[in-house]
C-alpha cells in the first residue's frame, strides 16, 4: 500500500505565488527532484499585496523535494504516518522544526516526525534553497536475530559465505591463510607477557591430522564453527558507523573453550554523512533496522550483501580472543603487524597491543606506576565513573587473566582523595566493568555466544539494550554510549 505524506507549504509575505501540484507518486523509491523556482524580483514587487502563499506538495514515503526562496518561509509538514525526515538548505539559512533549532543551522539530521502536522521554518539572508527528504517509516520492532546478531545456520554454516577459511583469507591479504593461522596459534606460547601452551598443543594436533604444511590445509575442515555475526552499530563514533564482528569457536573435544572474534570497521557510506561533513550514520542505521522486516530469503540475500562489503582486508581491525584450554581464563587482542623475521615468508603476523580499557592488575602494587594511576583517577573521576574516558595505554596489560575458581580480586583505589571516593562510590567497579575480564566475570559463562549459538545471560541483556539503541538511532535519537556494557544498571564486579 502506498503511504503518503501531505506537505502544505505556507510561506511568509514575499515568497511568491502558489505553484502547481505534481501528480501523485506511486513509487516509494522516487529519486527525481522537483524544483520550483522563485523569481526574487517578482517576489519583492508583490510583497506588499501578497498576504501569504500556499502550495500542496505530495511526497511518497521515500522522496525528495526542493524549493527556492528569498524570505522566511514556514512549511507545514502533514504526514499520515511517522516518517524519518532530513532537511538540507543552501545559502545562509537557519532552520526550526516545531520552533526548535537543530544543532547545525543549514541541516536537520535524519529524525522521525510523528503523524500529523509539523512546522518547518526556513530563514535566510538572500536567496536560498531547501531540500526536504523523507527516508521512509521507522521499523516498528527491532528483531534481534535480524538486525543485531545472526545465528542462522543458512548463513553461518555456508563456508562460501562465512567460515574460518574465508576469514583467514581476508586477513592474510596475500599471505597463505593456513601459514598465518599456524603462526598465530604458535604465538600464544611465545609472547613474553604470557605463554599459553594449550593452543600450541592444539596446533601440533592439527599438524598431525592435516599434515605438516599449513599452506595445504583446508581451514574449513578444522574443528571450528562460526557462532555469530554481530552488529556493533552502537560503537559509532562520528567518524565511522561502528563495527561488524564475526565470532568463531573451537569445537575440538579437548582444545576448548577457545573463542575468537574478528572485528571489521563499518565505515560511513552513502546517506551517512551530512553536507558539512558530520558522520551521522542514518542510512546504515536504517539498513540494519530494516532487516527486521525481511522474510528468510530476502534476509539471506541482504545479509550476504553486507558480508561481502564488510569482509575486506582494508576494513579488518583485529582479532579478540578468550581462552580456557588451560586455566585460568585469558583475554587478548591481536593486531596485524608487519613481519620483521627474515626467515619467514609471511608479510604480516599478529601481536598483542595493550588490552582495550583493561587496567593492569600490577597497579595494585606500590610504586611509581600506581602513584601515577591514582593521580589519573583523582583528576578524571567523573568521566571514569560514567565510563566515558579512554584508559591510557600505560595502565593497560597485553593480556589479562581471571581464575573462575577464586573470588574476584578488586582494583585497589586506596590513596584516592576520600572526598572523591565518597562522591563516586562505584568508581572502582565502573573502571573495572569497562574492561574485558570484569565484564565477562560478571557472567558465569565467561563468554557471550556459546558454541551452540545460544547466548549467555549477560549477552542476552546486552542484546536487548542494543535493540533499544538501534530503535532510537533509526529515529534520530541515538545517544552517546559508555565504554563497557550498554545495558542499564549492569551487574558490577563484587
Amino acid at each position: 500500500m502506498t503511504r503518503w505524506i501531505f506537505v502544505a507549504l505556507w510561506c511568509a509575505i514575499g515568497c511568491g505565488g502558489p505553484g502547481p501540484s505534481p501528480d501523485p507518486v506511486d513509487d516509494v523509491d522516487v529519486e527525481d527532484t522537483t524544483d520550483v523556482g522563485v523569481d526574487s524580483a517578482d517576489a519583492d514587487a508583490t510583497a506588499v499585496d501578497l498576504a501569504s502563499c500556499e502550495e500542496t506538495i505530495q511526497l511518497a514515503v521515500e522522496d525528495r523535494q526542493t524549493r527556492d526562496g528569498s524570505t522566511p518561509c514556514v512549511f507545514e509538514l502533514r504526514t499520515a504516518a511517522e516518517v524519518v525526515l532530513e532537511v538540507t538548505t543552501s545559502g545562509e539559512t537557519t532552520l526550526e522544526l516545531d520552533g526548535v533549532a537543530p544543532e547545525t543551522d543549514a541541516w536537520l539530521s535524519p529524525r522521525a516526525i510523528p503523524a500529523g502536522s509539523t512546522a518547518l521554518r526556513v530563514s535566510g539572508a538572500g536567496d536560498w534553497s531547501v531540500e526536504i527528504l523523507t527516508h521512509g517509516q521507522p521499523v516498528d520492532t527491532i528483531e534481534r536475530e535480524r538486525s543485531l546478531v545472526w545465528i542462522d545456520p543458512g548463513l553461518l554454516d555456508d563456508t562460501s559465505t562465512l567460515g574460518l577459511g574465508r576469514l583467514m583469507a581476508v586477513v592474510a591479504d596475500g599471505d597463505n591463510p593456513g601459514e598465518l593461522f599456524a603462526s598465530w596459534l604458535r604465538r600464544f606460547a611465545t609472547t613474553a607477557h604470557s605463554e599459553r601452551v594449550g593452543l600450541l598443543q592444539y596446533l601440533e594436533q592439527i599438524e598431525g591430522e592435516h599434515g605438516d604444511d599449513p599452506a595445504l590445509w583446508d581451514l574449513d575442515a578444522l574443528n571450528f564453527v562460526v557462532t555469530g555475526v554481530h552488529n556493533r552499530l552502537d560503537l559509532a563514533d562520528r567518524v565511522s558507523c561502528g563495527e561488524l564482528r564475526v565470532s568463531v569457536a573451537s569445537t575440538d573435544p579437548v582444545f576448548q573453550p577457545f573463542h575468537a572474534i574478528f572485528l571489521f570497521a563499518q565505515p560511513a557510506g552513502d546517506g551517512d554523512v551530512a553536507p558539512h561533513g558530520e558522520v551521522h550514520c542514518g542510512a546504515t542505521e536504517r539498513r540494519w533496522a530494516r532487516l527486521s522486516e525481511l522474510d528468510d530469503a530476502a534476509f539471506h540475500t541482504a545479509a550476504r550483501d553486507i558480508l561481502d562489503e564488510a569482509l575486506r582486508r582494508e576494513r579488518f581491525l583485529m582479532i579478540e580472543t578468550v581462552e580456557f584450554i588451560i586455566s585460568p581464563w585469558e583475554w587478548r587482542q591481536w593486531l596485524p603487524t608487519p613481519n620483521t623475521d627474515p626467515g619467514s615468508s609471511l608479510t604480516t603476523v599478529f601481536e598483542n597491543p595493550p588490552l582495550f580499557q583493561t587496567v593492569h592488575t600490577s597497579l595494585n602494587s606500590p610504586g611509581a606506576a600506581r602513584d601515577d594511576f591514582l593521580r589519573f583517577v583523582e583528576e578524571n573521576a567523573a568521566a571514569l565513573d560514567a565510563r566515558t574516558l579512554l584508559i591510557p595505554e600505560r595502565f593497560r596489560p597485553r593480556s589479562a587473566r581471571v581464575n573462575a575458581t577464586i573470588p574476584w580480586i578488586p582494583l585497589q583505589l586506596d590513596g584516592v582523595d576520600p572526598q572523591v571516593a565518597a562522591m563516586y562510590p562505584d568508581l572502582r567497579r565502573n573502571i573495572e566493568i569497562a574492561g574485558c575480564p570484569a565484564c565477562h566475570a560478571t557472567d558465569a559463562d565467561f563468554i557471550q555466544t556459546r558454541v551452540d549459538r545460544t547466548f549467555s545471560p549477560f549477552y542476552d541483556k546486552e542484546l536487548d539494550a542494543r535493540a533499544d539503541y538501534l530503535d532510537a538511532a533509526q529515529r534520530g535519537l541515538a545517544f552517546d554510549v559508555p565504554f563497557g556494557p550498554l545495558q542499564p544498571d549492569p551487574v558490577l564486579p563484587p
